[in-house]
């Protein structure tokens, strides 16, 4: 089953959404990331300032020792001296930043242990030089120890210098590498949304936009006049839906007007005693709880027809149909059709089964000329037992529509057709005995019954639906009325009504048409009873 608009666009927001927050997530991570490791490589080129800083004033100390002892001049203590008192506040600060780029805290400790083993060395040799002991101050081994103390602060100091560089390198290339993240996320979260929104717009092209042109301009034809013209059934289920309203409304524009042009006829036959039996003839349409009805009746002239229908409820449970097709059609077929309807309606209420009230009602035919006769399909549903009882006096054969999967219980055949609401079953009603006349009085017609279960639909026709023919003079047929069921379905009874009735006249063409045409159905409910819906 194809999604519907609503869902579809809504599992999309889904998708974009969770696509947006995903990704804005994984850029919030990677850039909070990213300041983090900026901000520590900013602390590590902060602790190779200071111990920068730290080295020169080393430097600057064992500069004015040497050139003090080899000249005497006090002049040459005093950078040792400036030194010497603002290495205490630069290694304070070192320490600091060392530790907040977690480096190794005995490598400062270090440090300042082999400073100050030669600040005692320096001290030592400024003290001989000031009491006159030059000359002890400036031997070899003196000066040999001093420069071994202060090769040991470089070395300590190269250690420092190195695990900064290694720490900035690693530091850098994480740098690096979030930096190519960030890119590649932003990349892949604007293709991705770009390829949505391409998603999009050609879902809706196809699913709303194409569709919803194509049924305008099949409307703009319906509009001008061109009642056959397709409408397309395509696109979202909401379209679908759509372009099947619009044609369920040109369907009942198109039988409308045929109506009008009776009604227009029926000016014609405005005298009080044919509005009395155009009154007598409309169908009482009495109902039992479980079934629903549904008929349309379209005079061949004006408003009154040689067709007839009606329904009886006989018991709570049992309802009866009546459908008649008298020859001719005006007022002399409509007195005999009401004739017909009234007699078979009194033998159905006498507790006659159909095959019995067709028998008694033609026994009555004594008189009536040859040429007036008339077609007969009677009908008995029982609800409590699930059986429709049928007879058929020489008229087209009804048909019994059913879901599928019950069709094995049904007599053969059971044909299965495709409906939009799944396959389903039809059988044929044929006919049980010859039409209505006075040239077959004695005839008795057989009572045939078969299931009507829950879902059940029971569609019975007068031959002008059938026999109407187009430009080429092929009948409508029973295949029309299938070809409806199939595209219709036969879920909705007074919807199918209306369709057959629609279809059979668009078929038709704009020829004049020469005989009633009549739709009833009976409609077996699967759990509440529906009122009756009568047209014609």
């Amino acid at each position: 089953m194809q999604k519907g608009l609503a869902r579809q666009v809504l599992v999309a927001s889904v998708v974009v959404v969770a696509l947006t927050a995903g990704a804005a997530t994984a850029v919030a991570v990677t850039a909070n990331q990213l300041s983090d490791s900026q901000a520590r490589l900013d602390d590590l080129a902060a602790a190779g300032r200071v111990e920068s800083q730290l080295l020169t004033g080393y430097v600057d100390e064992e500069t004015g020792l040497r050139g003090y002892l080899l000249t005497g001049g006090t002049t040459f203590l005093d950078p040792y001296q400036q030194a010497e008192a603002a290495s205490p506040a630069l290694t304070a600060t070192l320490r600091s930043r060392w530790a907040a780029v977690d480096g190794p805290p005995d490598a400062i400790t270090a440090l300042e242990t082999a400073h100050q083993n030669w600040i005692d060395y320096a001290q030592g040799q400024i003290a001989l030089v000031q009491s006159g002991h030059v000359d002890e101050a400036r031997t070899v081994a003196a000066t040999s120890e001093g420069k071994e103390l202060f090769d040991s602060i470089r070395q300590r100091e190269q250690t420092l210098d190195s695990w900064l560089s290694s720490a900035t390198s690693r530091v850098a290339d994480r740098v690096g590498s979030l930096q190519q993240r960030l890119t590649v996320l932003l990349t892949a979260t604007l293709a991705a949304l770009l390829v949505l929104t391409v998603a999009g717009c050609v879902v809706l092209w196809r699913s709303v936009a194409r569709p919803l042109v194509r049924l305008a301009e099949a409307t703009r034809a319906v509009a001008g006049g061109n009642l056959s013209a397709e409408l397309p059934v395509t696109g979202a289920p909401e379209m679908r839906s759509l372009a099947g309203d619009v044609t369920a409304m040109r369907d009942r524009l198109t039988a409308d007007l045929h109506t009008t042009r009776r009604s227009l006829e029926a000016l014609e036959q405005t005298g009080p005693a044919v509005s009395a039996l155009r009154t007598a003839l409309q169908p009482a349409g009495e109902h039992i709880a479980g079934v629903r009805i549904a008929g349309r009746l379209d005079p061949a002239e004006g408003v009154l027809a040689g067709d007839w229908y009606d329904t009886v409820a006989l018991s709570p449970t049992r309802l009866g149909l009546v459908l008649g097709d008298v020859a001719g059609h005006g007022p002399s077929s409509a007195v005999f059709a009401l004739r017909l309807k009234h007699s078979l309606i009194t033998a159905l209420r006498a507790g006659l089964e159909p095959g019995q009230a067709l028998t008694g009602v033609c026994a009555e035919l004594v008189g009536v000329p040859p040429g007036q006769f008339a077609t007969a399909f009677v009908a008995v549903l029982d609800t409590e037992r699930g059986t429709v009882s049928y007879a058929n006096a020489g008229h087209p054969a009804g048909l019994l529509l059913g879901p599928l999967a019950e069709s094995v219980q049904r007599p053969s055949p059971a044909v299965p057709i495709v409906a939009p609401h799944g396959p389903r079953s039809w059988l044929e009603l044929p006919t049980t005995g010859p039409l209505l006349s006075s040239i077959v009085l004695g005839w008795a017609w057989n009572t045939a019954t078969a299931p009507f279960r829950p879902g059940d639909l029971l569609l019975a026709y007068t031959d002008g639906v059938t026999e109407t023919r187009d430009g080429h003079g092929t009948e409508f047929g029973i295949r029309g009325i299938l070809d409806t069921v199939t595209a219709v379905g036969a879920e909705d009874g007074p919807r199918l009504v209306e369709a057959i009735a629609a279809a059979s006249m668009r078929f038709g063409g704009n020829t004049a048409r020469r005989d009633d045409h009549t739709v009833v159905c009976l409609q077996r409910t699967r759990s509440r009873p529906a009122v009756p819906v009568l047209a014609g």
